[in-house]
């Protein structure tokens, strides 16, 4: 696995070439562009000169987000986006930018938990089936905050188990967007990680909470850097991933107004240094018994 930049992340605003020479500046071993940004730029240069860039930087693709919230769109939206995918992901796989991910919301106003569930296998499984056409996979992302599950009426999926259950329901290509604060604020544990594979695994977001709030009353766009409060069980979140043999990028996802303050050097400074020592975690359990 390695240490992938996401300068949206940490209030960094950079065009991909910026972006790419300020990860290769701190270090970083991979970059996570935006499908759009990727469509972009191979269509001004050719996906050879764009993979190039990122080579000249000592960089590996990292991950994208859909452009899109399948289930937040009416039906005649779903179904124009299912129209304006195939050309997007077209850049995409000409690059080798294989990893895609989306968030779940925690719970429905409108649906009860099984109604949403087929709900959501109704509207992601045409996405999942494009990006398999174009080799891409799926990571599904739970929303751990009991503060967020708070805001709807009826409860929805907030755990590893769940969560792996309806991406299998989705389709083959389709696993886990794995966040270590989402982790923590559902109160996981590392038992709950035990069992996961490679296979499973599509994206890695590392954070920190902050100290001395406690777990009910956390927020969500109130996190830390990585390793850097000691809240998060960072040690056993990084030992599981080294065991589950995940290769993909981990990406430290704060959305602290303290490290998006600080000019960008700095910034993306603090997160390499941050997010490569989460990565050092990574340790498997062999390696430990010796």
């Amino acid at each position: 696995m390695f240490a992938s930049f996401n300068p949206g992340h940490v209030g960094i605003t950079v065009s991909l070439s910026e972006g790419l020479a300020l990860a290769g500046r701190h270090g970083f071993g991979g970059y996570d562009a935006q499908l759009a940004t990727l469509r972009d730029e191979v269509a001004a240069q050719g996906a050879a000169a764009v993979r190039d860039q990122f080579l000249d930087h000592g960089l590996r693709i990292g991950a994208w987000n859909l452009p899109f919230l399948p289930y937040r769109v009416t039906e005649a939206e779903w179904r124009d986006w299912l129209g304006k995918l195939p050309p997007l992901l077209a850049g995409a796989r000409a690059l080798g930018a294989l990893r895609a991910g989306m968030w779940i919301l925690p719970g429905s106003d409108e649906r009860g938990f099984d109604d949403n569930f087929a709900f959501h296998i109704a509207r992601f499984q045409p996405v999942a089936r494009l990006l398999a056409d174009h080799g891409v996979r799926l990571g599904l992302e739970f929303i751990g905050p009991e503060t967020a599950l708070r805001k709807f009426r009826h409860p929805f999926i907030r755990s590893v188990a769940a969560m792996l259950q309806l991406a299998r329901a989705i389709g083959p290509n389709c696993g886990l967007l794995l966040d270590a604060w989402h982790w923590h604020c559902a109160g996981g544990t590392r038992e709950d990680l035990r069992g996961l594979t490679r296979d499973l695994l599509v994206h890695v977001h590392v954070d920190d909470a902050p100290a001395g709030v406690p777990r009910a009353e956390l927020i969500d766009n109130r996190r830390k850097l990585p390793c850097t409060t000691g809240v998060i069980d960072i040690d056993g979140f990084m030992q599981a991933l080294a065991d589950a043999g995940y290769d993909g990028p981990v990406t430290a996802e704060p959305f602290d107004p303290e490290v998006s303050a600080l000019p960008a050097e700095e910034s993306a400074a603090r997160t390499a240094r941050t997010t490569r020592a989460a990565v050092a975690r990574a340790v498997r359990s062999a390696e430990r018994a010796r």
